[in-house]
Parts: C-alpha cells; structure tokens; sequence
C-alpha cells in the first residue's frame, strides 16, 4: 500500500473511532483545540496512558497521526463541518 493511501486509511479509521467512541470523541476534539506544541505533549501523555492499559496498539497508530500538523487540522475540519451539518439537520 502507499503511503497516501495508508494515510487516507489511517484518517478514516481515526474518523470512525472518534464517531464511535464518546471518549475518544471528547478527547480527540480536546487536543486538536490546542496549538502544535500542547497538542504533541498531550498526545504523546494519552498514547503512554493508553499503552500502559494495553490498548490495542492499532488505536495507538491511528491515534498518533494527529502529531502532523497538517493532518492535525484536516480533522479539526472534518469534525467541525460534520458536527455544524448535524446541527442544521
């Protein structure tokens, strides 16, 4: 697989993880609020915390795309525009 396809995987995966999951939800949308450096720090603390838990190293690797910034604020948009189209329903 390529890259740009394991990336779009890997963005999907996060998506539905986050409409699924209430937690992940509000955690999520929690650290794409914040600015590049606080979102890394805080990140990297919920991924060791996930780790220590033994949660599924797949969640983990989905999870840690949201170090690039780019894509970072491609979900931070993606969240927005859903969350305002389900309010205009």
């Amino acid at each position: 697989m390529r890259k740009d396809e394991s990336d779009f995987e890997s963005i999907r995966k996060l998506l539905q993880a986050i409409r699924n999951d209430p937690v992940i939800n509000k955690k999520v949308k929690s650290i794409l609020k914040m600015d590049a450096y606080p979102r890394r720090l805080v990140l990297n603390n919920w991924l060791e915390q996930l780790r220590r838990k033994n949660a599924p190293e797949k969640l983990i690797q989905t999870l840690s795309i949201l170090f690039d910034d780019s894509v970072a604020i491609k979900i931070f948009e993606l969240i927005s525009k859903s969350q305002k189209n389900s309010r205009d329903v």
